[in-house]
């Protein structure tokens, strides 16, 4: 029976769904029988009927118990999901729309399991914010098919319980994506079988990275590799120094791989390989690509403008050089069944090698009016993945100039997932702006949050994990929804309602079919 003495404070949950009609009066039950209408939902009756006794709500006991009953069924009510028209089947992500039918008893109707998840998170954070759920009607889509979070692991080590914690953090609120980054300047930070002599003594182990990547997938999480290269190599190349770039003048080569020599890039092709199978379930690669060399002055390196030359005769540059590049450890990772991905800064900037269009860019800035403007990678076909660094970039000890993330800068900027970093003008450095408006294109394939660990002592892990939660939260609210309804006082006051989800529990016994 539910209690209806209960105030309804409105649908309290982050991401707000698409449409709440509210009926009148609450749904509270002591005890809940969990049904799952398919064999495909069992493990989501199993994780919400755990849930709901945390939150109080036993397991039926009789007949008269309501029933929370999961139901899998095409989702067709507005607003249509998106996901199918983000890229090739083979690359899309789960439909995730959703109905919710509140009343004596519970009816979920989700397009998939990972709907049918997101669903029963929107059930548990009315509870947790205000101890029962509204009767009415929900329905919802996302607007965009992903919602990422990625985390440098390279320049700092995080355990990896602190990394389950953190998938569980993002699922809970609508994250759907989380980009492993473990390689940086500063540190290997993943077990390699191959090359052991590039590990860092702190690190996640292979046992470790097996119930990484099962959690994510327990969570409905795409788990996307980052593995950075031709650049941000230093450490692996410090035990490999035949392998960097040559020297040149007063400029950096020590992090850069020898992309003009056949072996180095065979190194780099067989360090893939030695990672691939800890991610048996990824069909994403991010690759990086960016920050090779000061792009600038690529001219000035003379291995790079010699084999350009050579290659491809007098007009050729290092941006040729490190196209070609990108372009093969991308078909190299295709070979594989992964789609590649890189970082934007340094492509589209090159003349006689032309970027795979298959390439997924990952867009973080145009900070240097060398960078090409998004509107290039659209007409080139390319998708691309909204990383806005003024607004998602959450670097450690606010180095470069970047400050912490924050849900008031959010909604001040308006921000929406078509709404990218400004681009370098005449008049200075981001004066002009970069925005889709809806409804947005399919080479729009999402957004993300970012925390890159670039002065790795200016936090502890409890305090990043304090600080993203809540520009996380306004990114998944904004991103679900292509902005918000809420005022900022309004999300705020539910996302502080909704506080943290519990850990929960892996089985449960009373799951009905």
């Amino acid at each position: 029976m539910t209690h209806p003495g209960r105030s309804d404070g409105g649908w309290r949950a982050i991401p707000q769904p698409s449409s709440f009609r509210a009926s009148g009066g609450v749904w509270a039950p002591q005890r809940v029988r969990v049904v799952a209408d398919a064999t495909a939902l069992r493990r989501e009756a199993v994780r919400i009927e755990a849930e709901l006794a945390t939150a109080g709500i036993g397991p039926a006991r009789s007949a008269a118990d309501p029933t929370l009953r999961l139901t899998l069924a095409p989702v067709t009510e507005p607003p249509a999901s998106p996901v199918a028209a983000a890229g090739t089947e083979r690359e899309a992500l789960p439909d995730e729309s959703f109905r919710i039918r509140i009343a004596d008893e519970v009816t979920v109707t989700a397009g998939s399991p990972a709907g049918a998840f997101r669903a029963t998170r929107q059930l548990l954070h009315n509870l947790r914010a205000q101890g029962a759920v509204p009767r009415g009607t929900v329905a919802s889509a996302p607007v965009v098919a992903e919602r990422g979070l990625h985390l440098d692991t390279g320049r700092r080590h995080y355990p990896a319980e602190w990394i389950l914690a953190q998938l569980r953090a993002a699922a809970d609120v609508g994250i759907n994506v989380f980009q492993w980054h473990f390689s940086e300047n500063e540190g290997f930070r993943i077990e390699s079988a191959a090359f052991p002599e590039i590990v860092s003594a702190e690190h996640v182990t292979r046992a470790e990275a097996a119930e990484i990547v099962a959690a994510a997938r327990d969570l409905h999480i795409e788990l996307v590799p980052s593995l950075d290269m031709p650049g941000h190599l230093r450490h692996t190349l410090a035990a490999h120094p035949g392998l960097r770039l040559p020297e040149a003048p007063g400029l950096a080569t020590d992090h850069a791989l020898d992309i003009t020599r056949e072996d180095p890039i065979r190194f780099a092709l067989a360090l893939i390989d030695d990672l691939i199978p800890v991610f048996p379930h990824s069909s994403r690669w991010n690759l990086g690509g960016d920050e090779f060399v000061d792009f600038d002055r690529m001219a000035e390196f003379p291995a790079l403008a010699t084999a350009a030359r050579e290659r491809y005769g007098p007009d050729g540059t290092g941006f040729d050089l490190l196209t070609s590049f990108v372009n093969r450890v991308a078909a190299h990772l295709r070979a594989h069944g992964l789609q590649a991905r890189a970082w934007n800064d340094g492509l589209l900037r090159s003349a006689a090698e032309h970027l795979d269009p298959e390439v997924v860019l990952t867009w973080w800035t145009n900070w240097n009016a060398g960078m090409r403007p998004v509107a290039d990678a659209l007409a080139a076909g390319h998708r691309v993945v909204n990383v806005n660094d003024a607004l998602f970039y959450y670097v450690l000890g606010e180095n470069a100039g970047y400050r912490y993330p924050t849900a008031e800068r959010i909604w001040a900027a308006g921000w929406h997932p078509g709404l990218f970093p400004a681009r370098w003008g005449s008049g200075g450095q981001g004066t002009v702006r970069q925005e889709l408006v809806r409804p947005y294109p399919p080479l729009l394939l999402g957004v993300s949050f970012a925390v890159w660990s670039d002065l790795p002592g200016a936090q502890t892990p409890a305090e990043v994990a304090e600080g993203i939660r809540a520009p996380l939260r306004a990114m998944a609210e904004r991103a679900w929804n292509a902005g918000s309804a809420l005022s900022l006082e309004e999300f705020a006051a539910i996302d502080a309602a909704i506080g943290e989800a519990p850990p929960t529990a892996r089985r449960a016994q009373r799951v009905r079919l």
